[in-house]
């Protein structure tokens, strides 16, 4: 009988998805991957940008002796906070019209301040590829037919004299690019840190000055030396401060990104190198050539799960 000799129902694959991305770069030039681009390019569905995406393992393989660095976004409560801070802002200006939300409506924000310039001068993402015989790479990049990163239209119409309204987008790390009469992306993280209460500058409460002298802390006050009395005056100056810059928060400089890894080739590895997974929040990654002259491939595998078949997390 057809059909009779196949595994059992509970081992039919349910959901098949694209999980190895592979994309081919050259020179040395710094390259950015958006990982929700790239899923929805191979699996011919919507993948949300604002999530943390999980990759297993990385790979790289070059023909020559170099070496790639692997940057994201750090991944602390700074990011998260300045992105959905982010993300309501977009939707508190969309609700002042009532016009229907596009069906792939998202937010969705640049790395950083040079990849927003790399994409305003026509350089975009690198996008993944698939292959032919001889490894030939055939890009997938035209199959992308709309993917518009999100922009904010500013009620401060006359910013620049000109009453027109100023439209920006953003870009999670790095200071704001443009003017104040001319915004052309706003560094998220720095927009956040800007909008938060700062603490006093001790931080924490003092402690009277008077408990130097004090009778009582006194009662034991024997030692020739004043012991007491310093040990007294450090308990009540050292530590008192927050073990971190309060008028700073990482991500706010241009170069702040995370290292997760350096993948280097050579011949005695083979041309290939391999690295351990991580996190990547908002799905961006920087891929950072250090000495590559000629073709690499720089190969994702992204943690499997049940959000069209990948692993995400909502920010």
């Amino acid at each position: 009988m057809a059909g009779a000799n196949l595994p059992a129902k509970k081992y039919s694959k349910s959901a098949p998805t694209i999980l190895r991305l592979s994309f081919v770069g050259n020179g040395n030039a710094t390259q950015y991957i958006d990982i929700a681009q790239a899923l929805s390019i191979v699996n011919r569905k919507f993948y949300r940008q604002g999530v943390y995406y999980y990759v297993n393992s990385i790979e790289l393989y070059n023909n020559e002796d170099a070496f790639v660095d692997i940057h994201t976004i750090p991944d602390n409560w700074v990011t998260k906070n300045a992105w959905n801070r982010g993300f309501g802002k977009f939707q508190e200006v969309n609700k002042l019209t009532d016009v229907p939300r596009p069906k792939y409506h998202d937010f969705k924000v640049f790395m950083t301040g040079r990849h927003h310039a790399q994409h305003e001068s026509g350089t975009s993402n690198l996008l993944p590829s698939m292959f032919g015989i001889n490894g030939t790479p055939s890009s997938l990049g035209t199959l992308s037919d709309d993917w518009d990163y999100s922009q904010y239209t500013s009620a401060d119409d006359n910013q620049d004299g000109v009453a027109n309204a100023d439209e920006f987008h953003a870009h999670m790390i790095g200071p704001h690019d443009g003017t104040s009469s001319n915004w052309t992306s706003v560094g998220l993280i720095t927009s956040y840190a800007d909008s938060r209460a700062r603490p006093e500058s001790d931080a924490q409460p003092e402690t009277p000055i008077a408990i130097v002298e004090d009778p009582l802390v006194n009662l034991f006050d024997m030692s020739s030396e004043e012991m007491i009395n310093d040990l007294t005056e450090n308990l009540r100056e050292d530590n008192v401060l927050t073990p971190y810059d309060v008028d700073y928060y990482i991500g706010e400089g241009d170069n702040q990104m995370q290292q997760v890894a350096r993948l280097a080739t050579s011949a005695t590895t083979g041309r290939i190198a391999k690295a351990s997974g991580f996190c990547v929040p908002m799905g961006l990654l920087c891929i950072d050539p250090q000495s590559t002259a000629t073709a690499y491939r720089v190969v994702l595998n992204i943690a499997a799960g049940t959000y069209h078949g990948v692993y995400a997390e909502r920010a």
